[in-house]
């Protein structure tokens, strides 16, 4: 439901890989908290079910890595991808500005 209290917007989906990506590059994070981060900072209520396919898919393409601690997997920039992901996050914020200023001198 679009709106409701606790629930992550439709358009915030397609933001989740570069939220986790920042986190990230702050500092190894598990699963769980990434869910509390994002939720903390964002109003945003994530299942397990949307980020660890995230975090598993960022894997496959080899931009994060993680280390088993007994039962938890802390996540975190693969070795030597930190340029490729601040060269990500650097384009996505230059994409979104240009969205921005076009939508509000639209206005």
């Amino acid at each position: 439901m679009e709106g409701a209290p606790g629930l992550m917007p439709s358009p915030v989906r397609g933001e989740l890989e570069y939220l986790v990506l920042a986190l990230l590059m702050k500092q190894p994070m598990c699963g769980t908290d990434i869910i509390r981060t994002i939720h903390e900072k964002f109003g945003l209520l994530l299942s397990p079910g949307t980020v660890y396919p995230l975090l598993h898919e960022l894997k496959r393409r080899g931009l994060v890595e993680f280390e088993r601690g007994g039962k938890i997997k802390r996540y975190r920039t693969a070795e030597g991808m930190e340029e490729k992901i601040r060269g990500l996050l650097e384009g996505y914020i230059s994409a979104k500005r240009m969205v921005l200023d076009f939508l509000e001198s639209s206005g």
